[in-house]
């Protein structure tokens, strides 16, 4: 009996230990993961991403990395590539993040300084933005220099013009698109053959308080005063990133009111995305998309912003962490990233490392839910929203992740009750007005088959009492 009551006490006392474990893991985490509450407060969250390690140049065997601004990751090629500005190369990793080759000179004599940005296509053409040589060079895969771009002329560029490529995308018809830093009215539109054809995407002027009173007073002034006023530009995009769909996602240098800290262009140069979750203090430095979910980099916070945005309801924040720091999974100066396998990777230009983030269990519940809904798989996503209420309750995502996937499925009531959890005001609105919609079809029938009673009621009343009337007089 002594010895049951001893292994009772052991297992007892290992399952209590099991949840230590784990929040001792979470413990050693050098930041806090949190989520937002229906009044837009930050809330603590179950950590989505850990740090698992710091990747440099001794790491690779390739000497100390120096500045570096760009990472890269080629699906097809199973291939990453770092742009390593201070010591003007490319460095070609596998996906193990095993040095594959170093990039220096390209075969023809071209040496590179400064290199910003690369864009890598899927048979291996590489276009890189050199901004010490003030050019996009193109390569093939074997590194042999295919062409030098030429710079942009159009009576459209200021006089003042000074290209200084930073980024550079291409879509699957071969159009290029630049981001020159300095350049106000969008990104630079080139064709194939690198004819310059206009300004794509150009972010709107952004009208605050002061700038409208300002724009006032231009009107009554006389035309030299309303000249020594400051003027208004655009807001200069900071990064570029293209989707598999051939859609843009641009973030903005800055924003006083953070509506146009992110944008998505469709192949017209339209913003097709309403963002609402900027603040004046975020400045994004790049952004990536994979299966619907966007990570956004904040440089001056440090932080990672993970969320999911969907064109026809808005924005829905998940999750943010990160900070500055020198403790692995903080960051100094971080200047890209890059999403391979569901992990996150974050290049830091002053500690000149890669951190590697992995996925917790209640990340890869969270990147299952919405793969799946994305996919359609309205059905098939439910479970998993619903492991990650379990996992945190306070995780008002997850009710509104499970409302869609009830609204989809036209299950109304249910996803009314999980709008309401999430405080979801305009989806809970939606799926009231579809609910009205199925009551007044239901009671039709009988509302109508009331009204044809009372109606024939009337009839045969008003009859009956005709002819009482009629006998009375007779």
């Amino acid at each position: 009996m002594r010895r049951v009551k001893t292994i009772a006490i052991l297992i007892l006392s290992i399952l209590l230990l099991v949840p230590s474990l784990a929040l001792a893991e979470d413990s050693e985490v050098p930041y806090q993961t949190y989520t937002y509450d229906r009044w837009g407060n930050p809330t603590p969250t179950p950590n989505a991403y850990l740090p698992n390690r710091s990747i440099g140049g001794a790491q690779l065997g390739c000497g100390n990395l120096n500045n570096a601004q760009d990472l890269f990751y080629s699906q097809a090629l199973q291939e990453i590539y770092v742009v390593d500005s201070g010591n003007a190369r490319i460095l070609v990793l596998n996906p193990d993040f095993t040095l594959k080759r170093e990039i220096t000179e390209l075969a023809g004599g071209y040496r590179l300084s400064n290199p910003q940005g690369i864009y890598v296509q899927d048979d291996g053409t590489m276009y890189i933005c050199d901004m010490g040589n003030q050019q996009v060079v193109e390569a093939d895969g074997q590194g042999n220099l295919v062409r030098i771009l030429p710079t942009p002329e159009s009576p459209l560029l200021p006089d003042n013009f000074n290209y200084l490529p930073i980024k550079v995308v291409v879509d699957d018809h071969g159009r290029i698109y630049i981001l020159s830093r300095g350049i106000y009215q969008g990104l630079i539109y080139l064709e194939p053959d690198g004819t310059f054809i206009k300004f794509f995407g150009a972010n709107e002027v952004e009208m605050t308080l002061m700038r409208s009173v300002q724009k006032l007073w231009k009107s009554i002034l006389s035309d030299k005063a309303a000249a020594s006023m400051q003027s208004f530009n655009p807001i200069e995009y900071s990064n570029l990133y293209m989707n598999d769909e051939g859609y843009i996602f641009a973030t903005a240098a800055g924003s006083e009111n953070g509506a146009k800290v992110l944008t998505q262009l469709n192949p017209l140069g339209i913003n097709v995305l309403s963002w609402a979750g900027g603040s004046e203090t975020l400045l994004y430095s790049d952004v990536v998309e994979r299966n619907g979910i966007i990570t956004l980099l904040d440089t001056n916070g440090g932080h990672l912003i993970q969320t999911t945005v969907q064109r026809e309801r808005g924005n829905s924040m998940q999750i943010t962490f990160g900070g500055i720091g020198q403790q692995r999974g903080l960051f100094q100066k971080p200047s890209s990233i890059a999403e391979i396998n569901g992990n996150l990777y974050v290049l830091d230009a002053e500690k000149n490392t890669i951190t590697e983030f992995v996925l917790t269990d209640f990340g890869r519940e969270i990147r299952e839910a919405i793969t799946l809904y994305n996919q359609g798989q309205y059905v098939e996503s439910i479970e998993p929203w619903k492991q990650v209420v379990r996992h945190n309750s306070n995780y008002l995502s997850g009710y509104t992740g499970l409302g869609k996937a009830y609204y989809q499925l036209g299950e109304y009531e249910t996803a009314m009750y999980y709008f309401n959890l999430a405080g979801d005001r305009q989806n809970y609105s939606l799926a009231f007005k579809e609910q009205s919609l199925i009551v007044m079809r239901d009671a039709f029938p009988y509302v109508a088959s009331a009204l044809i009673v009372l109606v024939i009621g009337g009839l045969i009343l008003g009859r009956i009492l005709k002819k009482r009337k009629e006998v009375r007089h007779g």
